[in-house]
């Protein structure tokens, strides 16, 4: 308790450019979470509702069992957009098609083709299938979809081409109907997030379960799409992967890396937007990192949201131990005051465009 107090003391000290913003909201701003529960009056919801509407975070992600009743999940959804949070929160979601769509026939939605099915078609047809999935989307009060995938079915093993969720091993392919998805969803106002940085396709593993090793596998061509989308839409942000590649960093996995985000993504690309974190409750990082390790390393690497599913080891008081873990960085002196206030300001920057 003593320890606690100590560092809410010291808090007061941290030298905070001061503007619109005071620290609890800054934090805040760069949290997105997950929750418990499929309908409004949900112990899980009403907790994430009401850390939205008092600006503890920044967003909800919403999964396939937070789905099981389509008239209430419109609720939940439109409650969070309705909520009296100082800022649009986001109100995010999975769906790429195929395999990986949240919102799908079994819960009162429609299926969307995978990937691999989108590139056979022309790229006016992807168009449509996306602008259709993206009104959809925007229609449910969704304004956050954690898509496209871009990775490169380089290897046939990798967890990315057994679930169909590339569009080709060949990345001006990957580019062509990966814009066709951005600029549809972005004609709806909804904003996008190409995955997974620096590329998923080449390793065989699952960073849901563990560590995953791409260092002998990857491969230029896995930068290329993120060359050529990362400027295509203002309503576009990067998410960062778990994987490990020594050639980049030889100690820390991307989602964790500074030679990953800042010394790679951002100069190779210019990319200047968001970037998100892959979901840190992952097998990859939970296993290997304690909390206030994941959220300083994120942090200093340059990453500006923490995504957190909180789902399978639900913890109600995870947004308070985060929030925690920040200050405690910060009077440490391990993260930087200038990190907060830069990744406020490209969130809101994001947000206005809502």
């Amino acid at each position: 308790m003593k320890k606690i107090i100590l560092i809410l003391v010291m808090i007061l000290s941290i030298q905070i450019p001061l503007f619109a913003a005071d620290l609890n909201e800054m934090i805040g701003q760069m949290i997105i979470v997950g929750f418990v529960g499929d309908n409004v009056k949900s112990k899980g919801f009403k907790e994430v509702l009401k850390q939205v509407e008092n600006n503890e975070i920044s967003g909800v992600i919403f999964f396939e069992d937070n789905i099981k009743n389509k008239e209430e999940f419109l609720k939940m959804t439109s409650a969070l957009k309705n909520s009296k949070a100082k800022y649009p929160p986001f109100i995010a979601i999975d769906m790429e098609g195929g395999y990986v769509q949240r919102m799908n026939k079994n819960n009162g939605f429609k299926n969307f083709k995978s990937a691999k099915q989108i590139s056979k078609l022309t790229e006016d047809e992807a168009y449509k299938e996306y602008f259709e999935m993206a009104k959809m989307l925007k229609e449910a009060d969704i304004n956050l979809n954690f898509a496209p995938c871009v990775d490169l079915a380089v290897n046939k093993e990798s967890i990315i081409e057994q679930k169909e969720r590339s569009y080709s091993n060949d990345p001006k392919v990957v580019v062509k109907y990966a814009k066709q998805f951005i600029k549809a969803h972005e004609k709806n106002n909804i904003i996008t997030s190409i995955k997974h940085f620096p590329g998923h396709g080449s390793p065989t593993g699952d960073t849901h379960l563990g560590f995953v090793d791409a260092t002998k596998t990857y491969s230029d061509n896995e930068l290329y799409p993120y060359l050529y989308l990362a400027d295509v839409s203002p309503l576009q942000t990067v998410m960062i992967s778990h994987l490990y590649n020594k050639n980049i960093d030889k100690k820390y996995p991307a989602s964790l890396s500074y030679q990953t985000i800042e010394k790679f993504l951002r100069v190779q690309t210019n990319f200047d937007g968001v970037i998100i974190t892959d979901d840190l409750d992952m097998g990859a990082i939970r296993k290997n990192y304690d909390l206030y390790e994941i959220v300083s390393l994120s942090i200093n690497a340059g990453e500006n949201i923490l995504l957190f599913s909180n789902r399978f080891e639900h913890d109600k008081k995870l947004v308070d131990k985060i929030n925690l873990a920040i200050k405690r960085g910060l009077v440490d002196g391990y993260i930087l005051s200038d990190n907060l206030v830069n990744s406020y300001e490209r969130i809101i920057k994001l947000k206005k465009c809502l």
